[in-house]
């Protein structure tokens, strides 16, 4: 029988993998359809939101935060992220936007949330319960790789015991993974040479693969 951290990490790795092979893919298409009017454009957006600075720095940070606070998919502004404004640059903004996004959805579960009414409807969430019956920076780490929508673990742990630090600490660590290769893919959208998008989603998927046997083996550490 497979382990259920085996599983999960098998689901996590083919969900990136299914997102950097339709990225290569648009890639192509960028190039050799129609739909490299669409390229041009892109870099176009490119160049004007650079002309903005910070200003383009922060708005997308905060509308990214406010987005993810309410369930919008993190990996997709990570995506986006990487394609207006590089790899470095949309990285860094993805994360910093992702663990505050995730922590605003913690603090409104903590503060406001109705409790007992989330835990039944988190009641099918059995493994992820189990994961986090004790949530450690470890723990919270494990469940970021799990297949599951990004708000659920936020929600989880706003109605568990959970230390601020551990939470911004283990939500920090563990969109890592994801984060880096999918902003890499992501930035190769707007590269005007075909090779460099190429070598760039290419590099991504060899990211993939190295963080995926990292997850593996912390979750086998962690014993969940």
């Amino acid at each position: 029988m497979i382990p259920d951290s085996v599983t999960d990490s098998r689901k996590e790795t083919k969900r990136l993998l299914l997102a950097a092979l339709v990225v290569a893919g648009l890639v192509a298409a960028l190039h050799f359809t129609p739909l490299k009017q669409w390229l041009a454009e892109a870099q176009n957006l490119k160049a004007r939101v650079g002309e903005y600075g910070w200003r383009a720095h922060a708005l997308f940070i905060g509308g990214s935060i406010l987005g993810i606070a309410v369930g919008v998919p993190r990996l997709a502004l990570c995506g986006l992220g990487g394609m207006l404004f590089g790899f470095v640059e949309g990285v860094l903004a993805s994360q910093f936007a992702g663990v505050l996004g995730a922590y605003a959805a913690f603090l409104l579960t903590r503060w406001w949330a109705p409790k007992e009414w989330i835990r039944r409807r988190l009641a099918n969430s059995e493994r992820l319960r189990s994961i986090l019956g004790q949530p450690s920076i470890g723990t919270i780490f494990v469940a970021r790789q799990m297949p599951v929508p990004g708000i659920v673990p936020n929600v989880l742990l706003g109605v568990l015991h959970t230390r601020h630090v551990t939470f911004l600490l283990g939500t920090f660590l563990g969109y890592l993974p994801s984060n880096i290769p999918v902003a890499l893919a992501g930035s190769s959208m707007a590269k005007e040479s075909l090779s460099k998008a190429i070598a760039q989603v290419s590099l991504s998927m060899v990211a993939l693969g190295v963080f995926s046997v990292l997850i593996l083996w912390i979750r086998r550490r962690v014993k969940v």
